[in-house]
């Protein structure tokens, strides 16, 4: 089984919050040698930001991929989604989602009680830490318990990302709510998908999301499939930390990174 460079959870100006064109994305990957890429674009359905609730425009996005598969043929370019679960509108997204032809679905939650964690003044007031943070794990539970037909679930810990709390108190780990984390980790094993490695969390709190604490309990569980991702919205940061989180996984006895094309899942070495 070999190994493969590649970056699952990348963002483009087909993102709202994209900051680079699918050509610049693969331009740079492509000078790095990364060999594979999926574009996971998001989608935002009812966020209180009414500007974040702009989804690509389908036919315009895939038709940009396939332009770039064939202007980078040393490059595999997968067409993907970044789903901003949303409770209310669950069942709306799930339909939605059906008539679109991707290869991989990355199941996200960046709502915690209608309130995203990215406004930290409003999302960490008044509340303790362990507040905070058991408030965000039991939602991300809830979401991904809701969900059977997804290829990966994304950054574990992204309300740590713009915590209120600084220093060693800012990582959320597993300790902070072990038997929640125990039921997402096991409904993840359980339907055989994958745990996303988000390497933006480097910068933020020196780990990645979902955090070593949070990976090694999930190897334990037997969970053994992992796709990586650098979160990036601009070239920058394309790519940035994957090797180093592919080795961190390893030390902690990861075995496999998984790519996908139409959903069908191949395992790669890490």
């Amino acid at each position: 089984m070999k190994q493969r460079r590649m970056d699952y959870h990348l963002h483009t100006t087909h993102s709202m919050d994209g900051r680079q064109s699918v050509e610049a994305l693969c331009r740079s990957m492509a000078e790095m040698g990364v060999e594979e890429i999926c574009l996971t674009e998001h989608i935002e359905p009812g966020h209180p930001d009414k500007s974040l609730d702009i989804p690509p425009v389908w036919p315009v996005y895939l038709d940009e991929i396939r332009q770039m598969r064939k202007k980078y043929p040393q490059l595999v370019i997968r067409a993907g989604v970044e789903i901003g679960d949303n409770p209310l509108l669950r069942d709306q997204i799930k339909a939605e989602l059906d008539k679109l032809p991707l290869d991989f679905r990355l199941l996200s939650l960046h709502l915690v009680n209608g309130v995203d964690p990215y406004e930290k003044e409003l999302y960490f007031a008044g509340k303790t830490r362990d507040q905070a943070y058991r408030e965000y794990a039991e939602a991300k539970a809830e979401s991904i318990l809701a969900w059977t037909d997804f290829d990966s679930i994304a950054h574990i810990g992204y309300a740590a990302k713009f915590s209120a709390f600084t220093g060693p108190e800012q990582a959320l780990v597993y300790a902070d709510a072990p038997d929640v984390f125990d039921a997402i980790l096991r409904h993840i094993i359980r339907l055989g998908k994958c745990l996303e490695v988000n390497t933006s969390g480097f910068a933020s709190t020196g780990d990645t999301f979902a955090h070593s604490t949070i990976i090694r309990r999930y190897i334990e569980l037997g969970g053994e499939n992992f796709t990586f991702g650098s979160d990036s919205h601009d070239v920058t940061r394309n790519y940035d930390g994957i090797e180093r989180a592919k080795e961190m996984v390893r030390a902690l006895g990861g075995k496999y990174q998984a790519s996908f094309e139409k959903r069908k899942m191949t395992l790669w070495r890490i």
